[in-house]
């Protein structure tokens, strides 16, 4: 009987023992899943803040990679540009549509654009989305411009057929205009946009807010921030190129930023209209101070280098041939006025040229927000002042400053006795000893000190005794 009954409590705890041990495990797997779930893949975010340039192209590339080979699910870049170079824009383009992986471009912050090339990159982009406050558009190729002397856009009631025509003046014009045009309708083709608009963009440049580009079917969303954008895209599907197709879980996902090299951001910080017309001046004034003073070699090399620095700025930014003509004006005025003794008209007409060719050089219409602070060309027209002031300087002193060599030098100078008997004599002067005269006889002896007040033909001194 005690035997059943110990039996009985073993397999009643062996029973208990069971179920305890079971009842642990279903709690386990329960909580499993939370506590060792995988996180998310990251997110990379590169930034483009300026022209598009050579640089940014060559950053984009770069970015896509490192996102890739660091495990990323898709590029982040977030935008604010007023364009650039069409070859940049390509290089762009065809990085982003051979990406492996997502790249959603955010026009951020509030303030921002994505005009002329930045227009193409969004209808690039597997995801386009703006931030509020922001506009897009305007992506009339830079080479119609007719050197930057207009816009390159008729009007909206024009009919679309004559707009080529009224909008470029040659035939390279209008192919330029026609290769952008056919560009921007294969991406909407390829991402589903609206390639009427994109077109549009292209021939009229035509502009839209956010909202209205979002009603449209130009971009896919309107995020305020970062973290917003990142919870309305989580959970879309992407086709990519290579023929996968990505699940974004973006919500969550830790976030990386990708920092611009030195290179890139040297390059992106050349490419502003003001640093450029600033290293443009810097070069010229550079090189007149070579000009005045040759050999001194520092001048001349800060001033070549910041010149091909503003050159290089210069080809990426849409410039106004009248600019760059006034630009080249001024800087031979300034140069003549070293060589001609005009007294400041010469250099003030250049300073004036210059600074004229600084107003005029870039044609906003073709990149909207582009244009010269007048704090920059304040600066240019006080700084060619002061320049002309000491080259004016530089030449009365010059006219008043007695002659250090040859024999106009010795005029006024003092010269000491050798000997001298009634009328004529010998001096020493510079270290050499000339033969010298008097108009009246005078008692000189060596040692005595005389001025030189003339230079005979003879190649005699004339003396005044004092």
């Amino acid at each position: 009987m005690l035997f059943e009954d110990a039996m009985k409590n073993t397999k009643n705890k062996s029973l208990f023992f069971s179920l305890g041990l079971l009842f642990a495990g279903l709690l386990s797997l329960l909580s499993a899943p939370a506590l060792t779930a995988p996180a998310s893949d990251p997110v990379y975010v590169m930034t483009m803040e300026g022209a598009v340039s050579p640089a940014y192209a060559a950053f984009l590339e770069k970015a896509i990679t490192q996102a890739h080979q660091g495990g990323g699910q898709m590029l982040l870049l977030e935008m604010n540009t007023p364009g650039g170079l069409l070859t940049s824009t390509r290089e762009m383009v065809s990085a982003i549509t051979e990406s492996p992986l997502p790249v959603v471009i955010h026009v951020t912050p509030a303030g921002a654009h994505a005009a002329s090339a930045g227009t193409f990159l969004m209808y690039a982009a597997h995801i386009a989305v703006m931030d509020e406050g922001t506009n897009i558009g305007a992506a009339t190729p830079i080479e119609i411009s007719g050197g930057g002397s207009g816009s390159g856009s008729g009007s909206g009631n024009e009919d679309k057929e004559n707009a080529p025509a009224q909008t470029n003046g040659n035939a390279l014009d209008n192919k330029a205009l026609e290769d952008s045009s056919a560009l921007i309708r294969s991406l909407a083709d390829m991402r589903g946009r609206n390639a009427e608009w994109g077109v549009k963009a292209v021939r009229e440049a035509a502009s839209l807010t956010a909202r209205e580009a979002l009603e449209q079917g130009v971009i896919d969303h309107l995020s305020t921030s970062r973290t917003d954008l990142l919870q309305k895209i989580d959970g879309t599907e992407i086709a990519l190129k290579n023929g996968r197709t990505v699940s974004l879980q973006t919500k969550d996902a830790p976030v990386h930023i990708i920092e611009a090299d030195w290179k890139t951001k040297i390059l992106a910080l050349i490419s502003d209209p003001n640093i450029a017309m600033i290293l443009m001046t810097i070069g010229v004034y550079g090189i007149l101070l070579e000009f005045y003073s040759p050999g001194t070699l520092l001048p001349g090399t800060i001033g070549v280098l910041a010149l091909i620095a503003g050159l290089y700025a210069m080809n990426i930014l849409p410039v106004n041939a009248a600019g760059i003509i006034l630009l080249l004006v001024g800087a031979a005025l300034l140069i003549a006025e070293f060589f001609v003794p005009s007294f400041g008209v010469l250099g003030i007409g250049g300073v004036a040229a210059f600074v004229i060719g600084g107003l005029v050089m870039f044609d906003d219409s073709q990149m909207p927000g582009l244009g010269l602070d007048w704090q920059i060309l304040g600066g240019m027209a006080f700084s060619g002042l002061l320049l002309v002031a000491l080259i004016v300087w530089m030449a009365v002193n010059s006219y008043k400053r007695r002659s250090q060599t040859g024999t106009e030098g010795l005029i006024g100078s003092t010269a000491r006795i050798v000997s001298w008997t009634g009328t004529n004599g010998r001096v020493r002067i510079q270290g050499e000893v000339w033969q010298a005269y008097s108009e009246e006889p005078c008692t000189l002896k060596a040692g005595d000190f005389v001025t030189i007040a003339a230079w005979q033909d003879d190649l005699r001194l004339k003396i005044i005794h004092r």
